[in-house]
């Protein structure tokens, strides 16, 4: 019976630390995915507020 609940454990954490894992991993990926997404569209209301005021002379 300790050689079962000893896996138990075992396998408990493992589940544990894994789901833990995999949710940090998502929120991670989610904030780079806002991060870049938020830096395009500053970077493009920049761009073309610089454009409209005629201070872009390409």
């Amino acid at each position: 019976m300790n050689t079962f609940m000893t896996i138990m454990s075992q396998l408990f954490w493992g589940v544990t630390v894994g789901a833990l894992s995999s949710a940090f991993s998502s929120l991670a990926t989610g904030a780079a995915t806002v991060a870049a997404v938020g830096g395009a569209g500053w970077y493009g209301w920049k761009r073309r507020r610089r454009k409209r005021s005629g201070e872009d002379q390409d």
